[in-house]
């Protein structure tokens, strides 16, 4: 009855992630592991034996443990990959705001010299020339 519910899982996951990217709500590297996540479910739903045989292969004496530990291990994984791309984020934000404040700077300084001289900048004078 366990495999049989952790396959629905596995399968309205699957369905969900596919969804998701249809709907533009999700992209490519997060659904591909996500997707990872429910083929995961779903072969280890159909195939119970596989976490038997590896935990013996490692010298694990209870497989529920294997199981256990590689789950902590990708979610640790997980949050270490998220975390990396919030910080990449962030410094692209800290650059685009540091630029967007050097060219309003540069536009409130011409537009206040322009003000003052009551003259238009070269590159107006220019462009009603040609």
């Amino acid at each position: 009855m366990t495999n049989i519910t952790i396959l629905i899982i596995g399968a309205i996951l699957s369905i969900s992630i596919l969804y998701l990217v249809r709907k533009g709500k999700m992209h490519g590297p997060y659904a591909t592991w996500w997707l990872l996540v429910a083929l995961s479910a779903i072969v280890l739903s159909i195939f119970p034996q596989i976490i038997d045989w590896v935990a013996a292969k490692l010298g694990i004496t209870y497989p529920p443990t294997l199981l256990l530990v590689l789950s902590v291990s990708m979610i640790l994984i997980r949050m270490l990959t998220m975390d990396m791309a919030l910080t990449r984020k962030e410094r692209k934000i800290r650059r685009l705001t540091q630029k967007m404040a050097i060219l309003e700077d540069a536009l409130n300084n011409q537009e206040s010299m322009i003000t003052r001289n009551n003259t238009p900048p070269e590159s107006v004078k220019k462009s009603q020339v040609g």
